[in-house]
């Protein structure tokens, strides 16, 4: 299958808008702290997609197939702190695949040319944020190499 990855342009923020209700659809169960206060809709989430794309500190590379983006990995340089050895490292923010092009590989190809553009600005490491009820995610991000570092909990009082 041929799948050609670039970064996001405004023109794409009607697909990224489809692509950003399923990612929050699949994490409204995950955790109580995302809870929008207003309704998702196409609307709002193609001015989203627009405010992302237009962000100085983020980068968005989508996935199309035949003109049509069927997936998209966000992802930007984050700074450490300043008595830290490793002043900066590249933070993968969200990412979704279409559910009818899941399981192609979709999501590697978005990940390894996030991480070619880390690289060449010279990132050396990648960070990433999975809920543990999220196993598709879990298990994608393992399989191409990522190690579970530490547990972040939540309680409501």
């Amino acid at each position: 299958m041929k799948i050609l990855i670039r970064k996001a342009r405004l023109l794409d923020a009607e697909d990224l808008a489809k692509l950003y209700l399923e990612f929050w659809e699949s994490h409204k169960k995950c955790d109580p702290l995302l809870e929008f206060k207003d309704r998702l809709t196409f609307k709002n989430q193609v001015i989203a997609a627009k405010r992302d794309i237009k962000k100085k500190n983020n980068c968005i590379f989508v996935a199309l197939k035949n003109d049509k983006v069927v997936g998209f990995i966000e992802f930007f340089i984050k700074k450490n702190d300043k008595f830290f050895k490793v002043k900066e490292y590249g933070y993968l923010n969200s990412a979704v695949t279409l559910k009818g092009y899941r399981n192609r590989g979709i999501a590697k190809k978005l990940y390894f040319a996030a991480v070619k553009f880390l690289k060449d600005r010279g990132v050396k490491y990648v960070k990433t944020n999975v809920y543990n009820s999220n196993i598709v995610a879990l298990k994608t991000w393992q399989k191409i190499g990522f190690k579970t570092q530490s547990s972040i909990m939540i309680k409501r009082i």
